[in-house]
């Protein structure tokens, strides 16, 4: 190995062939490399990320959705894994899991406006109401650019009161 070369691991070989693959539109390709992965690193961020973009875009939601659960279990999870998990579970009608899924999240991350949005958007499709527009109220507190999405919802709208 000269000194230009760099070793590539299996990982990021077999990931790069992946993204390769979807890109070109060849998502069954794209699961078959990553299913190659020894059981390991299945579960890295990088695997798992590539899994819940690669079945959103096929409408497999329920496979998308592991794929993000396995994300949010982690240490470093992140309010878009969150948000993409409970979107996941909205595609499959499952509002209430939804709702569950977004209530896992750490502190840190529910000081999030769109994660809170998506919360109040939960909360009004399962029949809390109030808790819906608690949430959207906050959400637009803290991100104010949301006030006029919350206004063309059609759940939450309704919910909101005279907003600044």
């Amino acid at each position: 190995m000269t000194c230009c070369e760099v070793p590539f691991s299996k990982l990021s070989r077999t990931t790069e062939a992946a993204v390769g693959y979807f890109e070109l539109g060849m998502s069954q390709a794209a699961l078959q490399e990553l299913d190659q992965l020894p059981s390991g690193d299945q579960l890295e961020p990088e695997v798992l990320e590539l899994r819940s973009v690669i079945h959103q875009q096929m409408g497999q939601w329920a496979e998308a959705a592991q794929a993000f659960k396995a994300l949010c279990s982690r240490r470093d999870a992140d309010a878009e894994q969150f948000i993409g998990w409970g979107c996941c579970l909205y595609e499959l009608s499952a509002y209430e899991e939804a709702r569950q899924a977004l209530l896992t999240a750490p502190e840190p991350i529910r000081r999030n406006g769109l994660w809170n949005f998506h919360l109040a958007c939960y909360e009004a499709l399962v029949g809390h109401p109030e808790a819906a527009r608690e949430r959207v109220e906050l959400a637009i507190r803290i991100d104010p650019c949301l006030k006029h999405m919350a206004q063309q919802n059609t759940r939450l709208g309704p919910l909101l009161g005279p907003l600044p």
